[in-house]
C-alpha cells in the first residue's frame, strides 16, 4: 500500500472494523496540533511544517488564551467564512499549549470541527499574544459569533491531526482510540 502512496503519507498499521463503520461518521472527537516555531531565526527544517513567528510569545498568555475555547459553544467566529453546515456548534474538550525550546504546540480536542476552525483559533491565540485582544475577550468573540473580530486563518503548513476517537467497536479488538 505504501509504494502506492505520496511520499509524506505512510500507512504503519490497519485492523478489520465492522461492516457499518464509517471513518468519518464514527468519529467522537479528534485531536489537531498546530506547531509554531518561535524564534527570531527561521529554521529551514520547519519550513512547512511550523509556522514561523518571529516576535516572541508568551506561552502563558496563549494558554490562558486557549483555554476560553474550551467548552460548548457557537464558533461562527472561527470558521472559514460561505461554509454551510448545520450547526456551528462544538465542544472544545481542551485547548492546550506547551513550549519546547523555539516550538510551540497547540494542541486542541473537539468533538468536530467546522473548516479552519483550528487555524483561526490558532490565530486568535496568536492575537491574544500580541495584545491585539485581551484572553477574555475571547468569550465575547465568540458570543457575537463575528469572524473579522478574531485573529487571522493562520497558515496550514503546522497543523496537524494528531489523534481520533472512535465509538465502540472500532475493531474485532474494540479498541476506541485510534
Amino acid at each position: 500500500m505504501n509504494s502506492r502512496l505520496p511520499e509524506d503519507i505512510v500507512v504503519v498499521s490497519a485492523k478489520e472494523v465492522s461492516e457499518g463503520f464509517n471513518a468519518i461518521g464514527s468519529c467522537v472527537k479528534k485531536e489537531y496540533t498546530y506547531r509554531v516555531y518561535n524564534s527570531r531565526i527561521r529554521n529551514a527544517f520547519y519550513v512547512n511544517r511550523a509556522y514561523f513567528y518571529p516576535k516572541h510569545l508568551d506561552e502563558r498568555v496563549m494558554a490562558d488564551a486557549a483555554s476560553r475555547f474550551v467548552g460548548t459553544h457557537d464558533f461562527s467566529a472561527v470558521r472559514a467564512v460561505g461554509t454551510n453546515v448545520r450547526s456551528t456548534v462544538r465542544t472544545v474538550h481542551y485547548f492546550d499549549v506547551e513550549r519546547k525550546g523555539d516550538l510551540i504546540e497547540l494542541k486542541v480536542c473537539a468533538n468536530g470541527f467546522l473548516y479552519n476552525m483550528v487555524r483561526a483559533m490558532t490565530g486568535t491565540v496568536l492575537y491574544a499574544a500580541e495584545g491585539k485582544l485581551t484572553p477574555d475577550g475571547i468569550s465575547d468573540i465568540l458570543l457575537r459569533g463575528n469572524r473579522t473580530e478574531a485573529g487571522p486563518t493562520v497558515p496550514p503548513g503546522g497543523l496537524y491531526m494528531t489523534k481520533l476517537w472512535y465509538k465502540e467497536p472500532v475493531g474485532l479488538d474494540t479498541d476506541p482510540e485510534v
